[in-house]
């Protein structure tokens, strides 16, 4: 009897079941017309795409770059943009004398300078005497006149016994005439002389007297490194002032 009730509920539902396909079936454009207007579809489909997995999009090392690290293309008019020219002064010294050389010998201007080393006597005594250069200058013509002092003699002036007694290595640094004094300033090695204090006065003399043959200098301010000394060396010479020929 229980089996008979089983097997005639089977067929009742799967009887059901084919009455709901048919009445579907039959009626298939009005429930999606109902499905449509209500949006039902809609909603699944937006629970579909919550729950697909996103996508990993694999970027190369050129697309990760930050755009401040990119080489910048070429400016193009109208970007406002400010080109600064970062060329120093002396870097347009050079490079005007590389590209006009002939235009510079041509500012080249020469002179006759008066140029001032020892004599020796057989007693020890020192002379100063002069001798006549031909210097070539463009802007100083006193700067060029202490180099070439500085150069010391030739070997057919060295025959005749002269001298200079300036120290070996000695450069002058800078150069500067004001109010009748030349602020001459030499690097270190003019402070030593190995001939000792007479040798320290004829290396101010030579100077002073080379230098005060140009009209515009009365006297000479010595300075060593850029700074005002009070003496040269160990013996003491005095040079905290301007010196001048009479100095002496």
């Amino acid at each position: 009897m229980a089996h008979r009730r089983s097997t005639f509920g089977c067929l009742f539902w799967i009887a059901l079941i084919l009455l709901v396909l048919v009445i579907i079936l039959f009626n298939r454009q009005t429930i999606e017309k109902v499905l449509k207007s209500t949006d039902f579809l809609t909603l699944f489909q937006k629970e579909k795409e919550i729950e697909k997995e996103p996508e990993v999009v694999r970027k190369t090392l050129e697309d990760t770059t930050p755009e401040e690290e990119k080489e910048p293309g070429p400016v193009e008019p109208g970007d406002n943009t400010i080109i600064i020219d970062v060329t120093t002064p002396e870097e347009e010294v050079q490079k005007e004398i590389e590209q006009e050389p002939e235009k510079l010998e041509e500012n080249r201007k020469l002179r006759q300078s008066r140029v001032y080393f020892v004599d020796v006597h057989g007693e020890g005594t020192i002379v100063l005497k002069s001798l006549i250069r031909t210097v070539s200058y463009v802007n100083s013509p006193l700067t060029e006149t202490i180099n070439v002092l500085l150069k010391g003699l030739t070997p057919a002036e060295l025959n005749k016994e002269l001298l200079s007694l300036i120290p070996e290595g000695t450069k002058l640094l800078s150069a500067v005439v004001k109010d009748g004094t030349a602020y001459l300033n030499f690097n270190e090695p003019f402070r030593f002389n190995s001939f000792g204090i007479e040798g320290y006065n004829a290396q101010l003399r030579q100077v002073i007297f080379t230098a005060t043959e140009f009209p515009t200098v009365k006297n000479v301010q010595f300075l060593i490194e850029g700074e005002i000394h009070n003496y040269l060396g160990p013996e003491g010479v005095y040079i905290g002032e301007p010196l001048g020929r009479n100095s002496f």
